[in-house]
């Protein structure tokens, strides 16, 4: 199994976002039922790598269908504001 990559990021407020790419090495989703992307870092410091492209670590969203035993399974994700939180926007109920 390979890692979910994260394609776009448009939370422009996140410390590891450059240029709608996320930076982190690997993020988190989720709080159970609601995708929020946990590894969001509001800071005046950048963080992440360079010419890193994130993939997801884990995903604690239980009743999304692309949800495996905590691992993401879609090929690849984005992530942006909803509702005034940034969230896994390749979200998919059961």
């Amino acid at each position: 199994m390979e890692m979910s990559k994260v394609i776009k990021c448009e939370v422009q407020d996140c410390s590891y976002n450059m240029d709608n790419i996320c930076n982190a090495m690997a993020i988190t989703i989720g709080h159970d039922i609601h995708p929020m992307c946990d590894t969001f870092c509001q800071s005046d410091q950048k963080g992440g790598q360079i010419g890193c492209l994130a993939g997801v670590g884990a995903c604690k969203v239980s009743c999304c269908s692309y949800n495996n035993g905590l691992e993401c399974c879609a090929s690849e994700i984005s992530v942006g504001y909803q509702n005034k939180e940034p969230d896994c926007l390749t979200f998919k109920s059961r």
